[in-house]
C-alpha cells in the first residue's frame, strides 16, 4: 500500500528523498550544479562584481544546506572557516570580514542540522550531560548568565558578547561529541586537523623565509596598535593565515605537541615520519610568531607527556633528545637571530621588563578580587571594558593572563569554578588513558591529556582558550574525548585499533 503522507503530497515527498535521503546524489544535483555553473560563466563573462556576489550568496547557501544536512561536513567546514577568515578578510575584503557573525552561522547551522540526522540525539544529550566536565561547563554557564546582574558590570552589550562565545563554544563541543561517534570518523577529523595545522604552519614558514606580501605588510602597518605587536625587534612577527602572531604561537605549540606524541606512537613509518614532519613545521612556524608563551606551551606539553610515558622506553630515549636540544638552543653561542633571542627571553621571565610590568599590575589587583567574590561584570576590563563599561574601575586594566581576566570579572567564585573545570578536563582525560586497553586510545588520551595542559599553562599569560581560532580545535577535541571515554567505558574498542 502507497503511504498515504506521500500520496497526497507528492512534491514534499519528492524534496524530502532527493534533497534529505540522497542528498542531491542524482539527476536533481547534476541539473542544480550545471545550471549554477551557466548562470555563473555568464554574469562573470559580463559583469564581475555581480558575477562574485552572486557566486558568494550562492556559495554561502551551499555551505549552509551542507552543514544542515551533514553535520560532521558542518564542523569540518567551521574548523576550515576559523583557520582562513582572517586571511580572506586581509587579502579579499579590506579586514571587513564579520568574522564571528559567519561562526554563529556556521555553528548554530550545524547544530540544528543534527535534528536532521539520524543521530539518536536523547541518548547522546543524556550521556554527554553526564559527564563530569559537562556539569562543571554548564555549572559555569549558568553562573556567567547570572554576571548580568552584577551591580558593576552595567553593559547588557558587554555581557552578551562573552556570552555568545561561551555558550558557542559549549556547542562545538556537543557538535563534535555527536557527530565524532565512530573511530573511523574520529581518525578522519585527525587527519583534517593535521592538514589544516600542518598548512598554517608551512604559510608561517614561507613569511619568514619569503617575506611577508605586499598585502600582509600593508594591513600591519595599516593599524599603529597592531604594527607595535607584530614589527618587533627590527622584525615582523609572523601570523600565517591567522588573526595575529600570538594567536598562530599557540594554536602551533599545542598543535604540534598533539601530532607529535601520536606521531611517536604511530607503529606506521610512513604516518610517523608524517606526523612528526608535519610537527617540525609546526614548531617553525611557532617560532617565527615570535609568541613567548607558545614557547613555555611547547615545553610544557612536552615534560607533561614525558611524566605521563616515562615508563616506556621510547620516553625516555625522547626526553634526553629534547633535554639536550633544549640546553642548545638556550646557550648556544649563536645571538644574531631574533627568534633565537626572543625564546630564550621566555626562560629569564624576570630579566624582562613587561613581565615585571604584569606582577606589579597582578599585585595591585588582589586587594579588588578578594573583596569582590562575583567581580566586576563580563566585558570590564582591557580594551572592552572602555568600549562597554568605560565607568569601571577596571576598564582598560591589561589583564594579558586570562586567569586574572577570568578572576577580575567573574571573582574569585569564577576563577575556582573555571579552575575545578580544568581539573576535571585533565583527570577525565587522564582517567581514560589508563582506563583504555586499545593502544590507539591510549595514544588519543595522551595526546590530549597534553593538548589540554598546554592551553591551561597558556592560560598563565594570554587568553588561550577564548580566542576564535583556538575554539575550533580546543572544543571539538574536547568532544572527542567525550566520545573516547564512552568507548572505553562501553567496551567498544574493535581490534583494528589495537
Amino acid at each position: 500500500m502507497r503511504d498515504r503522507s506521500t500520496s497526497s503530497k507528492p512534491l514534499h515527498g519528492f524534496f524530502h528523498r532527493a534533497f534529505l535521503n540522497e542528498k542531491l546524489d542524482n539527476w536533481v544535483g547534476f541539473l542544480f550544479v550545471t545550471i549554477i555553473a551557466t548562470v555563473f560563466a555568464f554574469l562573470l563573462a559580463n559583469n564581475f562584481l555581480l558575477g562574485l556576489g552572486v557566486f558568494a550568496v550562492v556559495a554561502g547557501i551551499c555551505v549552509l544546506v551542507t552543514c544542515l544536512l551533514n553535520p560532521l561536513a558542518g564542523l569540518y567546514l567551521t574548523m576550515l572557516y576559523g583557520f582562513s577568515a582572517s586571511a580572506i578578510s586581509r587579502f579579499l575584503l579590506k579586514d571587513q570580514l564579520p568574522v564571528g557573525v559567519v561562526t554563529d552561522i556556521l555553528v548554530f547551522t550545524t547544530f540544528a542540522g543534527l535534528f536532521f540526522s539520524n543521530k539518536n540525539l536523547k541518548k547522546n544529550t543524556a550521556d554527554f550531560f553526564a559527564s563530569r566536565p559537562v556539569v562543571w561547563y554548564t555549572i559555569i554557564v549558568v553562573y556567567l548568565t547570572f554576571e548580568l546582574f552584577n551591580p558593576l558590570g552595567h553593559s547588557v552589550g558587554g555581557w552578551s558578547q562573552v556570552m555568545r562565545k561561551v555558550f558557542e563554544s559549549f556547542v562545538i563541543v556537543f557538535i563534535a561529541y555527536n557527530v565524532l561517534d565512530t573511530i573511523a570518523k574520529i581518525k578522519g577529523f585527525v587527519a583534517g586537523l593535521f592538514t589544516l595545522t600542518f598548512i598554517t604552519g608551512l604559510y608561517g614558514c614561507f613569511q619568514q623565509w619569503h617575506g611577508l606580501l605586499p598585502t600582509e605588510i600593508g594591513w600591519v602597518n595599516a593599524d599603529q596598535l597592531r604594527y607595535g605587536l607584530i614589527a618587533i625587534w627590527g622584525e615582523y612577527r609572523k601570523f600565517s593565515l591567522l588573526g595575529g602572531p600570538t594567536e598562530f604561537g599557540i594554536i602551533m605549540a599545542a598543535s604540534s605537541v598533539f601530532f607529535m606524541l601520536i606521531g611517536l606512537n604511530e607503529k606506521k613509518l610512513v604516518n610517523k615520519i608524517v606526523y612528526l614532519g608535519g610537527s617540525f613545521i609546526m614548531i617553525l612556524g611557532m617560532s617565527y610568531s615570535g609568541t613567548r608563551t607558545a614557547n613555555a606551551m611547547l615545553a610544557g606539553g612536552i615534560v607533561f607527556f614525558l611524566l605521563l610515558t616515562m615508563n616506556k622506553k621510547s620516553s625516555k630515549i625522547f626526553a634526553i633528545v629534547a633535554a639536550l636540544t633544549f640546553l642548545f638552543v638556550l646557550y648556544a653561542p649563536i645571538y644574531g637571530s631574533a627568534t633565537l633571542n626572543r625564546f630564550r627571553s621566555t626562560f629569564s621571565a624576570t630579566e624582562d621588563a613587561s613581565y615585571n610590568v604584569r606582577e606589579i599590575n597582578r599585585q595591585r589587583v588582589q586587594p579588588f578580587i578578594w573583596s569582590h567574590p562575583f567581580g566586576s561584570g563580563l566585558s570590564t576590563t582591557g580594551e572592552m571594558g572602555f568600549k562597554y563599561n568605560p565607568g569601571n574601575p577596571n576598564a582598560g586594566f591589561p589583564t594579558d593572563s586570562s586567569y586574572l581576566n577570568k578572576a577580575l570579572e567573574s571573582g574569585w567564585i569564577g576563577i575556582i569554578l573555571t579552575l575545578i573545570l580544568y581539573f576535571f578536563m585533565l583527570q577525565y582525560t587522564l582517567r581514560g588513558y589508563f582506563m583504555a586497553k586499545s593502544r590507539y586510545f591510549k595514544m588519543m588520551f595522551a595526546a590530549c591529556a597534553a593538548f589540554f595542559f598546554c592551553f591551561f599553562l597558556g592560560e598563565v599569560a594570554q587568553e588561550a582558550v577564548g580566542v576564535f581560532t583556538n575554539m575550533v580545535i580546543y572544543f571539538p577535541i574536547f568532544g572527542l574525548v567525550l566520545r573516547l571515554r564512552q568507548f572505553c567505558n562501553e567496551s567498544l574498542m574493535p581490534s583494528s585499533t589495537n
